[in-house]
C-alpha cells in the first residue's frame, strides 16, 4: 500500500480508557479529527462516547465512531449493527457524524474461517447500510485484512500498522489504504496517557471533500479550518433567521399591494354611487332639511341623495328634528 504524505490530515481515536479529554488543547495541538468508540459486542456501550462527541464537535473537530465487533456468526453480526446504530440514535444519528460508521474487526478468538469472517463482516456492514443509508468502512489490522476478500473492497479502509516506516501490506481486498493508524502510543496535549494516531492519504480539504456531508461543510481551502459545531449552528440558526424575515417581509408587501388595490376599486365605486345618487332638495323633503339646518345636525344639504332626504323627513315626522 502507498507511504504517508507530508500534508496528510491527522486525527485520533479514542475509547473511554482515555478518561477525560480536554478537546481543545486536542485541536490546538494539530488534530482535525477523531473517531470515537460507541459501542462492543450486542450491549456494551462506551461511557465516554457521547461525551466525546460532543466535545470533539465543539471544539471543531470532524467526527466518526466505530463499533468492535464480536461476533461469531452472522445473526449476532446483525444483532451488533442494530446496536451499534441504536447508540448513534442517542446523538443524532449517523448522518450527524462526519465519517460513515465504522466496523472494527480485527482478532478471531475463536478460530472462525476466512469464509466466516467474510460472512460476518458482510452481516454487520450492510445491516448498518440498511438501518442507516450510509455505507460503512472497515477498521481492521495489518495482518487480520489478509482475511477479507474482494466482496469487501468497495469499503473504505482504516487500517492499522504501527510503524513510521513499514508501510502497510497489499491485500486480497485492499491495494491502498484510506486511513493509517500508524502508533498505539502517540502523545497528544488534552490526553493523559497514550493515544492511537492516524493519517489520511490526502489533506484535510481532501478529507472533507470525499466523506463529509457536503451540505453540513463549505469548502476549506489549503491552510484554513473548517466551520467549528458552533460556528456552523450559529450559522445556520441566521440563516433560518434571515429567510423567515424574507418570507415576512414579502408577504407584508403583497398584502400591502393587495390593500392598495382594494382601496383604489372601493374609492372608485363610492364615487360612481356617490356621482348617481345626487340630487336637488325636493319639495316634499324641503320642510325637514330645513328643520336639520336651524337645529344644528347638518350644515348644508344640497346634493344630497334620496336616501338622505328621505331619512330627514322620517326624523321630522317623527318629531326627532
Amino acid at each position: 500500500m502507498q507511504p504517508k504524505t507530508a500534508d496528510g490530515a491527522q486525527g485520533i481515536d479514542v475509547s473511554h480508557w482515555q478518561g477525560n479529554i480536554d478537546w481543545n488543547k486536542v485541536k490546538a495541538a494539530g488534530k482535525q479529527y477523531a473517531f470515537i468508540k460507541a459501542t462492543e459486542g450486542t450491549r456494551n456501550k462506551d461511557v465516554r462516547f457521547i461525551a466525546n462527541i460532543k466535545g470533539a464537535k465543539a471544539a471543531g473537530l470532524l467526527v466518526g465512531a466505530y463499533h468492535f465487533l464480536n461476533a461469531t456468526s452472522t445473526s449476532i453480526a446483525q444483532q451488533e449493527a442494530a446496536h451499534f446504530v441504536q447508540r448513534l440514535q442517542e446523538i443524532g444519528g449517523a448522518k450527524a457524524l462526519d465519517f460513515p460508521p465504522v466496523l472494527d474487526y480485527e482478532n478471531n478468538p475463536s478460530g472462525l474461517s476466512k469464509s466466516s469472517i467474510n460472512a460476518i463482516a458482510r452481516a454487520f456492514l450492510e445491516e448498518v447500510e440498511r438501518l442507516t443509508h450510509i455505507q460503512p468502512m472497515i477498521y481492521t489490522g495489518n495482518a487480520f485484512a489478509a482475511n477479507f476478500d474482494n466482496s469487501l473492497s468497495k469499503y473504505s479502509l482504516w487500517i492499522a500498522r504501527y510503524s513510521n516506516t513499514r508501510i502497510p501490506d497489499d491485500c486480497t481486498a485492499w491495494q491502498s489504504w484510506d486511513f493509517w493508524q500508524y502508533s498505539d502510543s502517540g502523545y497528544v496535549n488534552g490526553i493523559g496517557g497514550n493515544v492511537d494516531l492516524n493519517i489520511y492519504k490526502g489533506t484535510l480539504a481532501q478529507l472533507i471533500s470525499r466523506y463529509t456531508n457536503k451540505e453540513d461543510h463549505e469548502p476549506v481551502e489549503e491552510g484554513k479550518e473548517p466551520m467549528t459545531a458552533e460556528e456552523k449552528k450559529a450559522f445556520q440558526a441566521l440563516e433560518a433567521t434571515v429567510k423567515v424575515q424574507a418570507d415576512r417581509i414579502a408577504a407584508l408587501t403583497d398584502s400591502r399591494d393587495l390593500l392598495k388595490t382594494s382601496i383604489t376599486k372601493v374609492d372608485t365605486r363610492i364615487q360612481r354611487i356617490e356621482q348617481t345618487q345626487k340630487m336637488d332638495i325636493p319639495t316634499w323633503a324641503k320642510e325637514a332639511v330645513d328643520r336639520a339646518v336651524s337645529s344644528g345636525l347638518i350644515q348644508a344639504a344640497e346634493g344630497g341623495s334620496y336616501d338622505f332626504y328621505r331619512l330627514l323627513t322620517v326624523l321630522h315626522r317623527k318629531g326627532l328634528i
